[in-house]
């Protein structure tokens, strides 16, 4: 896929954003390199009549990750989260 360079700027942009949460959010104890990603979002207009619409929205690392490893990679993450949420 030929990406734009505003779309090649977005990317560098969201590639900065995400490393910098995990760097914030993360343990400065081990060290790891950012490979891939996936940008999961929920988003909310309103229609002519003022009722909510809301969609959901991927957004991948550099435009486009293999669905396979997409899928993959939101399924572990969901998997870790809803361990997570058993222990609490």
């Amino acid at each position: 896929m030929s990406r734009t360079p505003e779309q090649k700027a977005a990317d560098e942009a969201l590639t900065a954003a995400v490393e910098q949460a995990l760097t914030a959010y993360g343990s400065e104890e081990q060290s790891y390199v950012l490979t891939e990603y996936v940008v999961l979002t929920a988003q909310t207009r309103y229609d002519e009549d003022g009722d909510a619409v809301t969609a959901v929205g991927i957004v991948y690392r550099d435009g486009d990750v293999p669905h396979h490893r997409a899928l993959g990679l939101i399924d572990y993450a969901a998997t870790r989260l809803r361990a997570a949420i058993a222990e609490d």
